[in-house]
């Protein structure tokens, strides 16, 4: 399967940041999206997706061993495996078919750890926002990301990238407020 994703990549320095990438975080991917969508078969999918995304945007990763190289991966396969979920639920609930999945997105591992020591306030109340909220954030205003960046990693429309990060930064501000902080 790594031969097929490296021959979507033409720069031999880019083969082996994402053969790298590949054999270090594979197992973590497979964590993420099993905890998102407690199917083996699926989780596998959502992997397999998410490598497919890294491939096509081996740019954005600076390296294959650091904190936000580990959490752009955790991000990505952690969407991947929502969206699977939904497809899965959508196709269920129109076939009427007992096999509708279980869980949800609730129970994916936390990036905020991968972000290092000492968080600010800010931070630790990101890390309390749902795993949307807390993705979009983290690419924009941690990683320094652009809309259309974000947009192409996460395979969604740039439109859909600048109302998540609305929708996101009111959600932590409403988090912010409910701790005492106050914004002009």
């Amino acid at each position: 399967m790594l031969s097929i994703f490296l021959s979507l990549i033409d720069a031999p320095s880019d083969k082996e940041k994402f053969t790298k990438i590949y054999s270090t975080y594979t197992k973590l991917m497979m964590s993420v999206a099993m905890s998102v969508l407690h199917n083996p078969a699926l989780a596998e999918e959502a992997v397999q997706e998410a490598f497919l995304k890294i491939a096509k945007n081996i740019s954005a990763f600076s390296s294959a061993e650091c904190n936000k190289t580990a959490g752009l991966v955790v991000i990505i396969v952690r969407n991947a495996s929502i969206d699977l979920l939904r497809k899965e639920r959508r196709q269920a609930a129109v076939s009427y078919d007992d096999g509708v999945l279980q869980g949800g997105p609730d129970g994916a591992p936390d990036v905020s750890g991968l972000l290092g020591g000492g968080l600010s306030e800010v931070l630790n109340t990101l890390s309390e926002l749902e795993c949307g909220c807390r993705d979009i954030l983290t690419l924009k205003y941690v990683y320094g990301y652009k809309n259309a960046e974000i947009a192409k990693l996460l395979g969604i429309t740039e439109q859909n990238a600048a109302v998540r990060l609305f929708r996101a930064r009111k959600a932590l501000k409403s988090k912010l407020e409910e701790k005492g902080y106050e914004f002009k």
